[in-house]
């Protein structure tokens, strides 16, 4: 069956020409992204979702006017509904789309809007868990610019590589200070004497949409919980390690570098999902 993007705010069959030579994304990584999962038709976090988008775009001093949350919802709406799509993973890309090199002459954007359909809408965590190691190549810095997804992701495409060439399922990427970041795709959390720790955001972390609906649970489970810093040292002594995303929701990580880990806190985040998607 054809399946069509939204390029612009006008459907195209996927396969067609999206850009040309000049995209601004393309040249020099001037955009950002969401992915959003679609269940049963719904936009999950969608507010969250748009919060971020909007931020970002306020950032990278993108135009915004007339770019509200109803306009997203509808151009979305226009590939849900014309896919067919009941569950399905949601993509906008946002980019600068005026002339000029690294200087641009203007603000206005482009955009394009693709998903990708999907059977198991479930958010499951991976019983036999997830191996994590480290990635020791280049190291992500820590200014508010890096707390977005923007198009410019060369350092996460060589951890991934890393991490397929390790036989890996995730590694660790440090921050420009060699402290615990994040993974290739996901935020990281790690249980260090019963506290429940995350990256702080001024660590360079991505504001991961999954991060704050978890970190939300904590507080409801009423854990002990803190946003600091991360070591590598308190990593690998952590009773327990894992990772959240939008699309996957929270993985447990069963071994670290060939040290074990336990699931406890992670099948209590699972039953808040589950509750979610209720």
């Amino acid at each position: 069956m054809m399946e069509f993007n939204n390029l612009d705010g006008f459907l195209t069959e996927k396969g067609d020409k999206l850009y040309d030579t000049s995209n601004r994304s393309m040249r020099y990584g001037d955009g950002i992204f969401e992915t959003i999962k679609l269940v049963n038709g719904e936009l999950l976090f969608w507010d969250d979702h748009y919060e971020r988008l909007l931020k970002g775009m306020q950032h990278l001093k993108l135009d915004t006017i007339g770019k509200e949350k109803d306009f997203w919802k509808k151009e979305i709406d226009k590939v849900v509904v014309k896919n067919y799509f009941t569950n399905a993973r949601i993509r906008i890309i946002v980019y600068r789309n005026s002339p000029g090199t690294y200087t641009p002459m203007g603000n206005r954007i482009g955009f394009l809007i693709e998903g990708t359909r999907f059977d198991k809408p479930d958010y499951n965590y991976s019983k036999q868990g997830l191996t994590l190691g480290l990635f020791e190549g280049d190291h992500k810095g820590m200014s508010p610019l890096n707390n977005l997804k923007t198009t410019s992701a060369l350092l996460f495409v060589l951890a991934g590589v890393y991490k397929k060439e390790s036989e890996l399922d995730d590694v660790v990427v440090l921050n420009a200070a060699g402290r615990v970041c994040e993974t290739v795709s996901s935020n990281i959390f790690a249980v260090v004497n019963n506290k429940v720790i995350t990256p702080k955001l001024s660590e360079g972390c991505l504001d991961g949409v999954m991060r704050k609906q978890m970190i939300k649970a904590i507080k409801q489970q009423e854990l002990d919980f803190e946003e600091g810093e991360l070591t590598l040292n308190e990593l690998r002594e952590a009773n327990e390690i894992f990772t959240t995303n939008s699309m996957v929701g929270v993985q447990g990580i069963s071994q670290f570098e060939g040290r074990s880990k336990d699931f406890s806190v992670v099948k209590k985040l699972q039953s808040y999902l589950d509750s979610v998607l209720q």
